[in-house]
């Protein structure tokens, strides 16, 4: 069992957290330095402009978390469009495709789908976020993980409201913003799961209730990419059902995006591309992809 929640905060957060748009903290709030990557085609010039830029977020923050500078602010001004993972982030549309992905009447009460050795887990999760098992009686388990998780995180000082994406997309507007799926397509993987996968993700959560939700924010904050790698781990382990879990929620996922990331650099558009950091490192992260496809990508310090 691999604790998931570290896994659900780097990588598809969007959705769920309802994000609000502004994003910065009062002047006294201590900034960071997250991760920027600029791509270049491999035989390009030491003067050329970039082809483009690629960013890991996170989606959701401590409170009041400063996280832009000034390499970011040129990025966004330079480049043509904006990539994000999921580009129309209204609420009311985002609570539509979940009520209708995640509900199903058939099936047992929430604490029966979970082992027995992790009944008085849920129950304390439950009292922790102040809800009853009834609220979650016909939620499927992979919504009820995330549903437990995200209401859990609100109450730690990780404040879904103080995320990334939803931030760059205001501060870009009217220029193009382009979605790589949509809030449906981000749900629909956890809905294909199978009970036992969704038992696992449930029981994960569970599993992982000691651990400190700022870990992976404090480390997205430095730009430490070797922390942020390995809480990834943590999160994706080796079994059967984690190795499937990594391919639906990173790999396939990775190989989609990368296809419209290089045509829009071959059109010249410059694009900054904004997705989860769980995204960008890796044998299968989005810069080994554009990498074994030509392209040059350094980090800018």
């Amino acid at each position: 069992m691999t604790p998931i929640r570290p896994l659900l905060r780097a990588l598809w957060f969007v959705p769920l957290a309802l994000l609000a748009a502004a994003c910065g903290g009062s002047d006294d709030t201590p900034g960071g330095e997250p991760a920027l990557y600029r791509i270049d085609a491999a035989n390009a010039a030491a003067d050329a402009e970039p082809a483009g830029w690629l960013f890991g977020t996170i989606h959701a923050l401590p409170s009041g978390a400063r996280w832009d500078r000034p390499a970011i602010d040129d990025a966004l001004a330079r480049s043509g469009v904006l990539m994000v993972e999921i580009a129309d982030l209204d609420p009311d549309k985002v609570r539509n495709s979940f009520a209708r992905l995640s509900v199903d009447t058939t099936l047992p009460p929430l604490d029966q789908r979970v082992s027995p050795e992790y009944r008085d887990e849920l129950d304390e999760l439950l009292d922790d976020a102040g809800v009853s098992a009834r609220q979650f009686r016909h939620v499927e388990s992979w919504a009820a993980a995330i549903s437990l998780s995200a209401m859990v995180q609100g109450q730690s000082g990780i404040d879904p409201d103080a995320g990334v994406d939803k931030a760059l997309i205001a501060r870009y507007a009217p220029r193009r913003v382009v979605g790589l799926e949509t809030v449906d397509e981000q749900f629909a993987i956890f809905n294909r799961m199978d009970q036992d996968a969704q038992q696992d993700l449930l029981e994960s959560l569970l599993a992982d209730r000691d651990s400190d939700p700022a870990e992976m924010a404090d480390a997205w904050l430095a730009g430490d990419t070797d922390a942020l790698a390995g809480l990834m781990d943590m999160g994706l382990g080796d079994g059967e059902s984690d190795r499937s879990l990594r391919k639906a929620l990173l790999t396939d996922r990775n190989a989609r995006w990368v296809e419209p990331i290089v045509a829009a650099m071959q059109r010249g558009e410059q694009p900054f591309v904004a997705v989860g950091a769980g995204h960008v490192g890796g044998s299968d992260g989005l810069i080994a992809l554009l990498s074994a496809r030509g392209w040059r990508v350094s980090r800018i310090r």
